[in-house]
């Protein structure tokens, strides 16, 4: 009994070390930036029709309130693309990291 224990400790021993040395995925990789479609088709309003017979202050109120819309749609056109920009530029950034940690061997 004694001889058996002496025989299979290396054994075991060998086998845990050879087991302990594989390199395995530290972390998996980031999940890419969904981003609604929805979200991203949306479109600016199109500007207000003008009647014929409209007096020059209807014309000056629907002028500001189409560049009001427009400034808007501007500014959240600009920030939706702004966000997905830094989300892709962190997301690739971060899966580069990851392919050379996991890459290790």
């Amino acid at each position: 009994m004694k001889a058996l224990r002496l025989t299979l400790a290396p054994l075991v021993i060998g086998s845990l070390l050879l087991g302990g040395c594989q390199t395995l995925p530290i972390v998996p990789r980031a999940v890419g930036c969904d981003v609604n479609a929805e979200l991203l088709a949306a479109k600016c309003a199109a500007p207000k029709s003008i009647a014929n017979d409209a007096t020059y202050a209807t014309l000056i109120d629907t002028m500001q309130a189409d560049r009001k819309a427009l400034r808007e749609c501007s500014i959240t056109a600009d920030a939706l693309r702004d966000a997905i920009a830094r989300c892709k530029q962190t997301t690739d950034e971060y899966n580069k990291k990851i392919d050379a940690l996991n890459s290790r061997k």
